[in-house]
């Protein structure tokens, strides 16, 4: 009887000293969990007259961070259901916009022009509008 009470009190020894073991700090290797801020990107476009029948087809990208932003622009002529390219222009930039326009000459008709955006952080933007020249 004392030797199993002995030998149970040694087995409680021994936990009370290796319990400590158990509690040891997390290795030094840490990993890197990336939080990216919350970025909102839009985009909008025109077609502004520069006199006579001179046009500027723009587009302007904005971005809620900083961030590289490319910003395209299209003009196309729209004949029924037929879209013709007129003129096209593309600009990068870094920072929270970017804005792009192309000059064209253009007859009486009706247009549409196709602005799109991507970022280095946000996702991608596009915005049409139609537009009639008389």
């Amino acid at each position: 009887m004392k030797k199993r009470l002995l030998a149970i009190l040694m087995l409680v020894l021994c936990l009370c000293y290796t319990g400590s073991t158990f509690a040891l700090a997390p290795d030094e290797e840490t990993t890197d969990i990336e939080i990216s801020p919350l970025s909102v990107l839009s985009v909008d476009c025109g077609l502004s007259n520069s006199g006579g029948s001179t046009y500027l087809a723009w587009a302007n990208a904005t971005s809620s961070v900083s961030e590289t932003i490319t910003v395209t622009v299209k003009l196309y002529r729209v004949v029924g259901s037929t879209l013709t390219l007129i003129t096209s222009g593309s600009n990068t930039a870094s920072g929270t916009s970017a804005y792009v326009s192309k000059s064209a000459s253009l007859t009486a008709g009706s247009y549409r022009v196709v602005a799109t955006a991507s970022g280095s952080i946000s996702s991608s933007a596009s915005r049409t509008r139609n537009y009639t020249v008389n």
